[in-house]
């Protein structure tokens, strides 16, 4: 697996990372240490993880792994922090104290002294500004991550926070995690330009679309996909409109036209898109990761590669 730097920072990580939405939940433990296994044997080394995914058992199902057969320092552990898991609800506390709190609980939890990347998982209206990224800085300087970044921040506060970091001398951002596929390039409208200005690698989510560049939901909805089950289908809905349907076919058309698979083609477009260092692979199971580690994702013809440009615009 080939493996890219995160913008302009020292930090490299394999070009599929490793995605825990469903750890705990769906993915059971055995599932999630295969796949990591998987993902160290094709040289990969990124897994994403928040206080938030698989109804808050993800961390812990990754804590498992890593005092298994997993190295820790094999890896690199990228962490949301602001939005946790509480009492069977969903907690949005990026205050000094909420966010202090939920690092030292994952660092427990996973049983180690650092995480690599944390990220800001939502912005934070309600706090002052300066306590949620001084804050952010002090955990770089305590020793308790290598980097930061931001997850599903607007442009101009991604702009904002990096401007100020950089103005007071502090630990600069280094990622942006936001959703990105042929079939969502809404941070093309002004993200990128951003990622671009302040030197920031993308870290793509959904880069399938919630499975539906896969193909498989052009004639139906499985009875095992992420559509057809009720706490999962929110991630897969939108795309499911006679528009992206649309695109789907022209994807296909072009998969047809290679020899490949319209998850091929999907990914091999999107790492060929600047600044993005990794996309994050949500699989479920072991089976639908080999399948997503197996695939070229050599670059595409580049009339291909612009004709699918020109679609999904």
């Amino acid at each position: 697996m080939k493996k890219n730097k995160v913008g302009l920072s020292g930090l490299h990580v394999g070009h599929i990372g490793l995605g825990t939405l469903t750890w705990g939940r769906d993915t059971e433990y055995d599932d999630a240490a295969r796949m990591s296994q998987a993902l160290l044997d094709a040289g990969g080394n990124l897994i994403d993880i928040s206080p938030l995914y698989g109804e808050g058992l993800a961390v812990s199902v990754l804590g498992q792994i890593l005092q298994g057969s997993i190295d820790r320092d094999d890896v690199v552990i990228s962490v949301h922090l602001g939005l946790a898991i509480e009492d069977g609800r969903v907690n949005h506390d990026p205050s000094r104290s909420g966010l202090l709190r939920s690092l030292d609980h994952v660092l427990s939890e996973l049983g180690t002294d650092h995480v690599d990347i944390v990220s800001l998982a939502a912005p934070a209206p309600d706090v002052p500004f300066r306590e949620v990224i001084d804050t952010l800085a002090s955990m770089v300087r305590d020793g308790k991550t290598r980097y930061l970044g931001l997850a599903n921040h607007p442009a101009w506060e991604i702009s904002r926070i990096s401007q100020y970091l950089t103005d007071m001398r502090l630990p600069e951002l280094t990622s942006i995690n936001a959703d990105y596929s042929l079939l969502n390039r809404v941070i093309e409208e002004d993200v990128t330009a951003v990622a671009s200005a302040f030197g920031l690698g993308i870290i793509a989510q959904s880069p399938l679309a919630g499975g539906v560049l896969t193909g498989k939901y052009r004639r139906t909805i499985p009875a095992t996909s992420r559509a057809a089950t009720e706490h999962l289908s929110a991630t897969v809905d939108r795309y499911l409109d006679a528009e992206s349907r649309r695109l789907v076919e022209a994807v296909v058309k072009a998969a047809d036209g290679l020899g490949r698979t319209p998850s091929d083609v999907s990914l091999a477009w999107l790492l060929a898109q600047k600044h993005v260092a990794s996309v994050l692979s949500g699989a479920r199971t072991v089976a639908q990761f080999d399948q997503l580690l197996a695939l070229d994702l050599s670059p595409l013809p580049a009339q291909v590669a612009d004709v699918l440009s020109e679609v999904t615009a």
